[in-house]
C-alpha cells in the first residue's frame, strides 16, 4: 500500500462512529483528572456523578488520595444542574482554584479546565459534556487494563487492593481476597499453541467478569495464568462460596477453539483479613499460601488456611 493510500485510510472516518462518539461525549457528567499526586494513579479520572464528592486522604472519602499534604476531609464538590463548585474544608494546606485561595466553606464556581490544588494534589476540572473527559478516560483504561482479558493489569489490581485495605481497616469492613490459576496450563499452550492458550485465558476473565463476581468487585490478571479477585464487603464464608462457584463454573464450562474443546479447571486460595493481617502484601501472600494448598493437594478445588 503506497503511503498516499495508508494515510487516506488512516483519516476517514465513519459517520455514524463519530456521530456516536459526539453523543456519548455530550453526555459525559464533569470530571476531576488528576494532573500531580500519587504516581500509581497519575492521569486517573473521576467522573462527577453525585450531588456532593468529598476529596481526602481518608479511604472513606468519594474520592481519596493516600497523599500526607491533603486533609483526610480536604475538600467538597457540589453539583446543582450544570453548576460544580468547590468547598474547602478547612483544610491544612488549603485549596487553590487557578492559583486562587479559597475561603473555608465558602463555595467558588468551577469553569471547564479550571486547575484545582489541594495541598501538594493538583486535579484539572472538565466540565460536562467535554470530549476530552472520554479521551482521558480511554488512555487511562489502556494503562490500568491487561491488553489480552481486558480486565484490570497486575499494577492496577495491587492499587486496588492497597485501597481496599485502607479502607476495610477503617471502617472495620470484611475484605477477602481469592487468588487462582488455571491448572496445567503449560500443556494447554504445549497442546493448543499460544493462540489456544490466549483464547483460554480470555474466556475464563469473560466468564469469571460477566457470571460470577459482582460489578463492583476487583477482578485482575496477576500475571501469565493467575488471577486476583477482591471482595471488599465480604466475609471468609462468602469469599469461599464465590471461589467454589468459579471452580465449579470453569469445570463445566465448553471452551472450543476451533472445532477441539480444551478441559480446564483452576485451583483458587481464599484469605480474609482479620487483626493478624496487617499489610494487604501479607493478605495476599496467605491467599497465594492457601491456593499452592489447592495446587499441592491435587488441584481443581478451593483452599483457605
Amino acid at each position: 500500500m503506497s503511503d498516499e493510500n495508508r494515510l487516506d485510510k488512516t483519516n476517514v472516518v465513519d459517520g455514524d462512529t463519530l456521530k456516536v462518539r459526539l453523543d456519548e461525549a455530550r453526555n459525559a457528567p464533569p470530571a476531576l483528572i488528576l494532573l500531580m499526586g500519587p504516581t500509581g494513579v497519575m492521569g486517573k479520572q473521576w467522573p462527577l456523578g453525585k450531588s456532593e464528592i468529598i476529596i481526602g486522604r481518608e479511604p472513606t472519602c468519594d474520592i481519596h488520595l493516600d497523599e500526607k499534604s491533603m486533609s483526610k476531609k480536604h475538600a467538597k464538590i457540589t453539583i446543582d444542574g450544570e453548576q460544580v463548585n468547590i468547598i474547602d474544608l478547612q483544610s491544612t494546606n488549603g485549596t487553590e482554584v487557578d492559583s486562587n485561595k479559597l475561603v473555608p466553606h465558602i463555595p467558588t464556581l468551577l469553569k471547564n479546565n479550571d486547575t484545582i490544588k489541594l495541598g501538594n494534589v493538583i486535579f484539572k476540572f472538565l466540565s460536562q459534556g467535554q470530549i476530552e473527559a472520554m479521551t482521558h478516560a480511554t488512555s487511562y483504561d489502556r494503562g490500568t487494563t491487561d491488553g489480552l482479558t481486558r480486565i484490570f493489569n497486575k499494577a492496577a489490581t495491587l492499587a486496588h487492593l492497597e485501597e481496599s485495605f485502607k479502607k476495610a481497616k477503617l471502617t472495620d469492613t470484611n475484605l477477602s481476597l481469592i487468588v487462582f490459576d488455571l491448572d496445567h496450563f503449560k500443556k494447554v499452550n504445549d497442546t493448543y499453541g499460544h493462540q489456544g492458550g490466549d483464547y483460554v485465558l480470555r474466556e475464563v476473565a469473560s466468564v469469571v467478569k460477566n457470571q460470577l463476581i459482582r460489578s463492583g468487585d476487583i477482578f485482575g490478571r496477576y500475571g501469565g495464568e493467575e488471577f486476583v479477585v477482591v471482595l471488599y464487603g465480604s466475609p471468609l464464608r462468602r469469599a469461599c462460596d464465590v471461589a467454589e462457584r468459579i471452580r465449579s463454573t470453569i469445570e463445566k464450562q465448553q471452551f472450543l477453539f476451533g472445532d477441539k474443546q480444551i478441559p480446564v479447571t483452576v485451583s483458587l486460595g481464599v484469605c480474609c483479613m482479620d487483626a493478624t493481617i496487617p499489610t494487604p502484601e501479607v493478605l495476599f501472600a496467605k491467599a497465594d499460601q492457601a491456593l499452592y494448598k489447592s495446587k499441592g493437594s491435587g488441584r481443581n478445588r478451593v483452599s483457605t488456611l
